[in-house]
């Protein structure tokens, strides 16, 4: 076995791990903090909130920074194993790459809108303007939305390059499709729904911790076994052009 053979296989396994870390800091922020109120609570209810739990929700936004981080690594490490199944074709591993980056930027939205609100509590004039509030908690909302379904497409995938050999298990690739389509109701909800519903509270809840599940599985197969040592075993889904 090369010398490059046991390099390589360490750099994948730090890029696994970065998988279990995001699934670990996902769940860590989004409970670090009390349920936020429903869409449709008044204006005083949420300016109440984030008063009463302003350094519960300044913890989460530190924890999801810091999943962020982590999301972005694991995301460049499933290019790479993809870029290598694929031969350098750009393929999925394109498509997973960018609609990575794009889940990640969309979720950015949603914690500074967070993180702003509790910062305004301690403020001069503080979340006074009622109307404001309304608008910037309305706007992390339709942000989740849009992190939702930017979720579904990366994780969709995922789902046809695991399904059909490329990289890990089509167990894994299952599990991806399974929660791409909590995800995908999920962003129909936040995007339609500006009334409180319980069961699409639920199936949002459900996308997240799927999201994270999937994560920390994906990342912790990989890290057990890097994609190296099966890489003669996967296979394109692209054919090369003669």
């Amino acid at each position: 076995m090369s010398d490059h053979t046991v390099s390589e296989r360490a750099w994948e396994r730090y890029g696994a791990a970065t998988g279990v870390a995001f699934g670990i800091l996902l769940l860590v922020a989004v409970f670090a903090a009390p349920q936020p109120p429903h869409i449709d609570a008044s204006a005083q209810r949420i300016a109440t909130y984030y008063a009463d739990h302003r350094h519960a929700v300044l913890a989460a936004g530190v924890f999801g920074a810091f999943a962020t981080v982590a999301a972005l690594l694991f995301i460049s490490h499933l290019r790479h194993v993809y870029d290598r199944a694929e031969s350098g074709i750009e393929g999925l591993s394109t498509v997973v790459y960018a609609t990575g980056l794009a889940t990640v930027a969309a979720s950015l939205f949603f914690g500074v809108v967070s993180t702003t609100l509790a910062f305004m509590t301690a403020q001069p004039g503080g979340l006074g303007d009622a109307g404001l509030t309304r608008a910037l908690y309305d706007m992390g909302y339709v942000g989740n939305g849009m992190t939702f379904l930017l979720s579904a497409a990366f994780l969709a995938a995922n789902a046809v390059g695991m399904v059909r050999g490329e990289v890990a298990t089509p167990a894994l690739g299952w599990f991806a499709a399974l929660v791409a389509a909590a995800s995908t109701v999920a962003a129909v909800g936040s995007l339609t729904v500006s009334s409180y519903s319980a069961g699409w509270t639920a199936v949002g809840l459900a996308a997240i911790v799927g999201i994270a599940a999937w994560a920390i599985t994906a990342g912790g197969l990989m890290l057990r076994h890097p994609e190296v040592e099966a890489a003669t075993a996967h296979r394109s889904l692209i054919v090369p052009a003669h």
